[in-house]
C-alpha cells in the first residue's frame, strides 16, 4: 500500500462487497454449523483464543466477560453510533423475510418495542497481542476480521489450528455483528498507535438498492487501492471516541475487546437472567481452564451491572479433586490407600517423524490419580482430565470401567508443556503433536488431516498407544494399595519403562534399569501355565523375586488369586519356595538371567479361571527387593 495510490474516507460507515451475476450465494455463516454452540462452547472457544494470544512475561492473560443492557435513550444513542439506520437496518429487515432468518425477525420485532432492552456482551482481554498486522497480511487482524476457516496462530502450543473458535462471537449475536476495539502490542512493526476499532457483520447474501451483496460487511473507513476498495480500521482519537459511544472502550493495556451485539444463546428459547448467565460463565471457565488458572497463566472475570466475580477453581466443587490431583501429580511411590491420596507415573509416548523428515524425541506424559472421597462431588467421578500446555481441558475421559469396588478416582493426564514446571524438547514436540490431533471442536485427541499433513505414518498408532497405556497405567494406580507394594502387572510392564519395585539402601539413578522382567501365561485346559525370566542389570549380593497369579476381569478389576502348584528355575544359583500360592525365588550374586516356568493347580472348566473371560483376565505379579543392609 502506498499513499500515492490510495485515498481513505473519514469517519465510520458500513461497507459491503457486492457481487456480479453468477456470484455464489450464502444462506448463512457456514462456521455456525461447524461446532456446537452453547454457553460452555462459547466460553471455552473465546477463552482459548485469548489465552493463545498471551504475551511472554510475568503477567497472566486477563479476560473479562462484561454484560451491558441498554434501553430507552441509551439504546437509541448506541444504535446511532452503530450506524444502524444507515448501514444495517434495511439489510437485516430484508434478510428477516427469508425462511432461514427467523432469528433476525425476532431481533427486528424486539427493536420495534421502544421499551425492550438491548443486551450486549463485551469480551475484554488484557496482556495479549491485540489485533496486529494489516488487511493484506497473514496477521491477527486479518484472521479475525477478514478470513474464514483460517487461523494465524503460529505457536506450536497454541490452542487451535482451524480458526473456527472465533465463529462463536457472531453465532451468539442476534444480528451476526461484532465490534472490535484493540490496543495492539507495542512493536516496531506497528504503523499507528492504538486504539484500533472495526466492526464486522456476517449476513446472508441479500439484495439492496438493485445490487447483490455477499453478506460480509464492515463498520470501517474505506480505502481505495490498486486492488480496489478495502475496509480499514479507525485509529487513535477517532477510534477512541466511537468506542466510548459504543460502550466498547478499554484501558490502554494491550489486548482486544470484542462486543457481541444482541447477545443470545442460540440453543435456548428464552433469555436467561444475567445473574444465571454469570454463574454459567464462571463454571464453564473453571471447567475447561482450571489448569491455566491454577498455574497463574489466566484470570477470568464476569461482570454484570450488579457485581464483578472472578473464576475460582476452589468454588466449583466438581473440579476441586482434579486440581488437587494435578498439584500433587509428581508424588513418587505414592499409594492410593486413603481418600484424597494421589499417585502418579509417567506414560511413555513415541511419535513419528515430522513430514519434513525431522526426527522427534521420545518423551512421556504424566498420569496421576486421586482416590475419591465420599465428600467429593461425583459429576466427573472416574474421569481423567486430558490437557496440554495451552492449559485447556480437552476432554473429561470416562474410565469408569477401571474403577472397582469402592476405589473410585479422579485422574489427570498432563501432556506436553503441562507435564512439568520445566519444559524439555520432548514436551514441546508432544504438545505440538497433540495440538494437531485436535478436531475443530478441540474436544478430543484423534487422527486428523492436520496430523496427516504434519507427521509421517504412525501418528494414529501413537495416539492409540498413548490411550492404551493410559488405561493400563490407571488400572495399576487404582489397584495399588499398601498390600500390593507398588507392583506393576505383566501387561503394564510391557508398556512402561519400569520393571518391578526395588527397595535397597544403595541409590540407583533409574529404577527402570535395575531389573528386567518378562513373562507370559496361557490356559492349558484345566490349569494355567506360565514362563518368564528375571534379569538384574546391576550387580547385587542377593536378590529375591516373588511370582503370583491374579485373575483380572474384563473391566481390569482384580479378582481371586490363582493358586500356584509349582515353579522351577534354570539356574543353580537360586532356590525356589512355593508357599501359600506364592513362588519365591532367592538368588545370589552369580544369578544373572534366571528363567522360570510354572503352573497353577487344576482349576476346573466351570470356574472363573477357565480361560473364557478374555486375554486380560490373568495378571502375573513380580516383586523384587534386596535384603536390608545391602
Amino acid at each position: 500500500m502506498t499513499q500515492e495510490l490510495s485515498s481513505r474516507t473519514r469517519g465510520a460507515q458500513w461497507y459491503f462487497f457486492s457481487g456480479g451475476p453468477g456470484t455464489p450465494r450464502y444462506g448463512d455463516d457456514p462456521t455456525k454449523h461447524a461446532v456446537d454452540h452453547d454457553t460452555e462452547t462459547f466460553v471455552r472457544e473465546v477463552l482459548q483464543n485469548s489465552n493463545d494470544q498471551n504475551i511472554d512475561g510475568d503477567d497472566p492473560v486477563e479476560v473479562t466477560f462484561r454484560f451491558v443492557t441498554l434501553s430507552g435513550e441509551d439504546r437509541r444513542e448506541f444504535l446511532n453510533a452503530l450506524q444502524w439506520e444507515s448501514g444495517l437496518s434495511a439489510r437485516i429487515a430484508t434478510i428477516s423475510n427469508y425462511d432461514h432468518s427467523r432469528g433476525y425477525q425476532r431481533f427486528c420485532k424486539r427493536l420495534e418495542d421502544p421499551g425492550a432492552e438491548l443486551r450486549l456482551l463485551i469480551v475484554e482481554d488484557r496482556n495479549t497481542t491485540g489485533l496486529t498486522g494489516e488487511w493484506d497480511e497473514d496477521s491477527n487482524f486479518a484472521a479475525l476480521v477478514r478470513d474464514e476457516l483460517y487461523s494465524s496462530k503460529q505457536e506450536d502450543t497454541a490452542g487451535g489450528s482451524y480458526g473456527l473458535g472465533k465463529s462463536v462471537l457472531w453465532t451468539f449475536s442476534s444480528t451476526s455483528t461484532v465490534v472490535f476495539n484493540s490496543q495492539p502490542v507495542d512493536t516496531k512493526d506497528n504503523q499507528q498507535l492504538g486504539p484500533r476499532l472495526i466492526g464486522r457483520t456476517k449476513l446472508p447474501t441479500h439484495e439492496q438498492d438493485g445490487s447483490t451483496y455477499q453478506g460480509a460487511g464492515w463498520l470501517c473507513q474505506t480505502e481505495e487501492t490498486e486492488e480496489g476498495i478495502r475496509p480499514e480500521s479507525l485509529w487513535g482519537v477517532e477510534a477512541e471516541h466511537l468506542a466510548e459511544r459504543l460502550h466498547v472502550d478499554r484501558p490502554a493495556t494491550s489486548g482486544t475487546s470484542a462486543m457481541v451485539i444482541g447477545y443470545q444463546d442460540p440453543t435456548r428459547d428464552t433469555r436467561p437472567k444475567l445473574e444465571d448467565l454469570a454463574n454459567e460463565f464462571l463454571e464453564a471457565a473453571v471447567k475447561y481452564f482450571w489448569p491455566a488458572i491454577t498455574r497463574g497463566d489466566l484470570r477470568v472475570f464476569v461482570e454484570t451491572p450488579e457485581e464483578e466475580q472472578e473464576a475460582d477453581v476452589h468454588t466449583v466443587s466438581a473440579i476441586r479433586p482434579f486440581v488437587e490431583c494435578y498439584e500433587e501429580r509428581h508424588i513418587e511411590n505414592g499409594s492410593l490407600n486413603s481418600p484424597g491420596d494421589v499417585a502418579g507415573l509417567d506414560v511413555p509416548m513415541k511419535i513419528p517423524s515430522r513430514s519434513d523428515d525431522r526426527e522427534t524425541p521420545d518423551g512421556s506424559v504424566r498420569l496421576a490419580a486421586r482416590l475419591a472421597s465420599p465428600l467429593d462431588e461425583d459429576t466427573y467421578l472416574n474421569h481423567v482430565a486430558l490437557f496440554r500446555g495451552a492449559g485447556m481441558v480437552v476432554k473429561y475421559y470416562d474410565q469408569s470401567r477401571v474403577a472397582f469396588g469402592d476405589r473410585n478416582f479422579f485422574g489427570v493426564l498432563a501432556c506436553g508443556e503441562a507435564r512439568a514446571d520445566r519444559t524439555i524438547k520432548s514436551d514441546a514436540e508432544i504438545d505440538r503433536f497433540l495440538r494437531f490431533a485436535e478436531p475443530p471442536e478441540h474436544d478430543e485427541w484423534e487422527s486428523t488431516e492436520n496430523l496427516r499433513d504434519e507427521y509421517q505414518r504412525g501418528f494414529r498408532k501413537a495416539i492409540d498407544e498413548m490411550f492404551d497405556t493410559l488405561r493400563d497405567g490407571l488400572r495399576h494406580l487404582v489397584a495399588r494399595s499398601g498390600h500390593t507394594n507398588n507392583t506393576l502387572s505383566n501387561r503394564v510392564l510391557k508398556r512402561f519403562p519400569i520393571h518391578g519395585n526395588v527397595q535397597r539402601q544403595n541409590r540407583v539413578d533409574s529404577p527402570s534399569r535395575v531389573f528386567e522382567i518378562k513373562s507370559s501365561s496361557s490356559f492349558q485346559g484345566d490349569h494355567w501355565a506360565f514362563t518368564g525370566y528375571v534379569s538384574p542389570e546391576e550387580e547385587f549380593e542377593k536378590w529375591t523375586a516373588e511370582v503370583s497369579l491374579t485373575g483380572i476381569g474384563e473391566d481390569g478389576s482384580k479378582q481371586d488369586e490363582v493358586p500356584i502348584s509349582s515353579l522351577t528355575a534354570d539356574s543353580e544359583a537360586v532356590t525356589v519356595h512355593v508357599d501359600d500360592s506364592v513362588a519365591r525365588i532367592v538368588a545370589d550374586g552369580d544369578a544373572h538371567k534366571v528363567k522360570f516356568h510354572g503352573k497353577s493347580y487344576e482349576i476346573g472348566s466351570g470356574a472363573f479361571f477357565s480361560g473364557n473371560v478374555g486375554e486380560t483376565q490373568l495378571e502375573i505379579k513380580a516383586e523384587m527387593e534386596t535384603p536390608a543392609g545391602d
